[in-house]
């Protein structure tokens, strides 16, 4: 019988570079200035969100580490085997984390809060 290694290897993103045109994740930092949120955001003044471009190519998309999901490659099985979906893959964030905020409520009262899903970590095809 086959067991599982105890340790699972985390599913890297690929970064974006000049020469890459498949799925990717781009860094973007944002300052909250910028966007006039610092009316009301007293930290951080800014932060790295990222976000996901590129080509998700049919015969990439249900390949390990580009695919989104077990779901992702399945559907890009059916696409290459020529059952029509209808639909094409499109680079999107797989994995998120949160960033650590203090600002004003609506209260005008300082609240600290990890905000879910600000951070994009690494894309995948869908």
């Amino acid at each position: 019988a086959r067991t599982r290694p105890e340790h699972s290897l985390k599913k890297r993103s690929l970064r974006c570079g000049k020469d890459v045109t498949i799925c990717c994740k781009r860094d973007l930092y944002i300052n909250f200035k910028d966007i006039k949120w610092d009316e009301w955001i007293i930290a951080p003044d800014g932060y790295h969100m990222n976000y996901c471009v590129g080509q998700c190519p049919q015969h990439l998309s249900g390949s390990p580490g580009i695919a989104s999901s077990f779901h992702t490659s399945v559907f890009s099985q059916l696409k290459i085997n020529g059952i029509n979906t209808g639909t094409t893959s499109c680079c999107v964030p797989t994995e998120r984390r949160p960033l650590s905020m203090v600002f004003f409520d609506s209260q005008h009262s300082i609240v600290k809060m990890d905000i879910p899903d600000m951070i994009v970590e690494s894309c995948g095809c869908t």
